[in-house]
């Protein structure tokens, strides 16, 4: 930790030792912010302390960048825990307490992206409900459904009661049965408040209702022992129509009972170029001033629109500007695609491969492994498709720790009995390594090995052998899904775990607190942004203007827009080019 490097805005929250609430427009140092207060407070902890400092992220992604960016700056990340609120409640909530509810206490199985896409499709057909229609599957804190369109009750019925007695819980039940824990049993969040000194939520904007509730319970039951800091941008709140939540300040103090308070700002912004600034100041709703304090000079910035080019051209076109870029220095990992929604995604990575076959690319958020990261056979598989580098050694370890305290939750039994089992576990796993090209086959062999090198015969254990059948039943779920399109080669799998291993493509959700030096972004249309969803249920105008700025921000020097022609309505009408962006007047480069 540097304090002499923060400015006197980031100085004042790092030394606060109060609940606050932190405004933080782009670039303005939100997450240096974020490490140097976790480092500040592990320093005045005593060193006999057993206490943690808890951030929660939006993304996984932006849980890995804390994690890389705490290892660099020396401090341990043993005292410290990082992760989305799903992974947790799992982990804190769900695991050591399941005893509690009738629910659980018999055993529980998490079921994956691939179950409930497949259930929700068969009710749909079954209610008379169709395939685009949006229902809103989330639990309000009173347990309650959030859906307001009552001829959807009878659906929602029947796909909780389906799980419930099937002993299956998805993220939304995981969230409902935390926090019926934690309001049932004060006593949880106590503990929970002894072990975490503070908690760090980041996006604050898109926190769902529930998931406020859940913070809250730790924060009022902590005996003043615990703080909490809402970290965020209401101009990003882009999950609005999936249940996220931007509460005012004071909504905040209400929330978490603390009429004290603190509400503090980051204005300036080490990131962008003032006329990227500038440009995507058409998206703000709030009258913030932003200041580029990046020595990045205007005339060395490229602003471009595209609204000419048909569908078809895309690639060839992406591909242009990805060139274009590398020619003039700029690295493959300061380079991001980014597109509205996954599907256009799927559609353009291999055909970006190929037509670039020397550029490396990180597509991550298209792996066909299951997405569900509470599924043993997932960390597991993850550490057999990560090389063992010196620099992925904390991460690994602690990857090791998850899979033998989550072995022994299903089993009741220890999957090493030896000290320091996380170590003989990695040597095992790093010594497997079969000569296997097709991914399926290699993470089959390589469970094989494991298991019997750890002389466990999975017959007895029914919950693991379920959770494996799920596991690769959704791999290859996706290897056969034409709109993936993703390789099936075991090298290709561990590229989808390696660490800045190229051009980032990914969707603006998925980015979310990153920066690149160039942005390309496509699908800029009326229906894609904003989603359909939100034009016909939500505020259209208001998530509009919230994608756009969130996806202009992250560029730091290039910003490279296309609204293609050619993309039609389920009835064949033409989607045109976003009506916010097209209204803006600016002096657009040639490109």
């Amino acid at each position: 930790m540097i304090l002499d490097e923060l400015n006197s805005e980031q100085l004042e929250v790092v030394q606060s030792n109060r609940n606050l609430l932190l405004t933080a427009c782009p670039g303005s140092g939100k997450t240096r912010v974020i490490i140097n207060k976790i480092a500040h407070e592990l320093s005045l902890m005593k060193s006999e302390s057993k206490r943690k400092i808890l951030t929660l992220t939006f993304t996984n992604r932006a849980s890995d960048e804390i994690t890389r960016r705490l290892n660099r700056l020396g401090v341990l990340t043993s005292e410290v825990w990082s992760g989305t609120i799903h992974s947790f409640c799992m982990e804190w909530i769900i695991k050591p307490y399941a005893g509690y509810l009738d629910e659980l206490r018999n055993g529980f199985t998490i079921v994956d992206e691939k179950y409930i896409s497949s259930r929700i499709t068969e009710l749909k057909e079954e209610h008379n409900i169709g395939f685009f229609d949006n229902v809103n599957m989330k639990i309000e804190r009173n347990g309650e459904y959030s859906c307001t369109n009552v001829s959807y009750i009878p659906f929602l019925d029947n796909y909780y009661n389906g799980l419930k007695e099937s002993k299956m819980i998805d993220f939304e039940l995981l969230l409902h049965y935390s926090n019926k824990l934690l309001a049932r049993y004060p006593k949880i969040s106590n503990s929970l408040a002894k072990i975490f000194k503070y908690i760090l939520v980041d996006e604050f904007q898109d926190t769902q209702d529930i998931q406020y509730s859940i913070i809250s319970h730790i924060i009022k039951n902590s005996d003043d022992n615990s703080n909490v800091i809402f970290v965020g941008d209401i101009d990003q709140a882009i999950y609005t129509s999936l249940g996220g939540v931007a509460m005012n300040f004071e909504e905040l103090k209400v929330e978490i009972d603390d009429s004290n308070m603190e509400s503090k700002t980051l204005t300036g912004n080490y990131r962008s170029a003032q006329r990227i600034i500038d440009f995507y100041s058409h998206f703000q709703s709030n009258e913030l001033q932003i200041q580029s304090e990046a020595n990045i000079p205007d005339e060395s910035t490229l602003i471009s629109l595209n609204r000419n080019i048909s569908k078809e051209q895309i690639p060839n076109e992406i591909a242009r500007l990805i060139q274009f870029n590398l020619n003039n220095g700029i690295p493959e990992s300061e380079i991001c695609v980014l597109v509205p929604q996954w599907w256009l995604i799927t559609s353009i990575t291999r055909r970006l491969r190929q037509l670039l076959p020397e550029v490396n690319f990180d597509a991550s958020g298209i792996t066909p492994m299951s997405q569900i990261r509470e599924n043993f056979w997932y960390k597991v598989g993850r550490l057999f498709l990560t090389e063992p580098l010196p620099k992925m050694y904390s991460a690994r370890y602690k990857w090791a720790e998850e899979i033998i305290e989550l072995f022994k939750l299903q089993t009741n039994r220890d999957m090493l009995d030896t000290p320091k089992p996380e170590k003989i576990l990695l040597r095992i796993i790093n010594s497997i390594n079969p000569n296997k090209t097709e991914g399926i086959e290699y993470l089959a062999e390589c469970f094989d090995e494991l298991l019997s090198e750890l002389n466990i015969d999975l017959s007895f254990f029914p919950d693991l052998v379920s959770s494996k059948e799920i596991y690769f039943e959704t791999i290859e779920t996706r290897l056969q899904d034409e709109t993936y399109d993703v390789p099936t080669d075991t090298e290709s799998f561990k590229k989808f775990y390696r660490e800045n291993s190229g051009i980032v493509i990914n969707t603006c959700v998925g980015v979310k607190g990153e920066e690149f030096e160039t942005v390309i972004s496509y699908g800029l249309l009326y229906g894609y942004v904003p989603h359909w969803n939100e034009i016909y249920n939500g505020n259209p105008d208001s998530a509009s203007k919230k994608l756009l700025y969130v996806i202009c921000s992250r560029a730091k020097r290039n910003l490279h827009l296309i609204a293609e022609t050619g993309r039609q309505t389920r009835r064949g009408v033409e989607l045109g080019i976003n009506r916010h962006l097209g209204e803006v007047e600016f002096d657009y480069d040639d490109i």
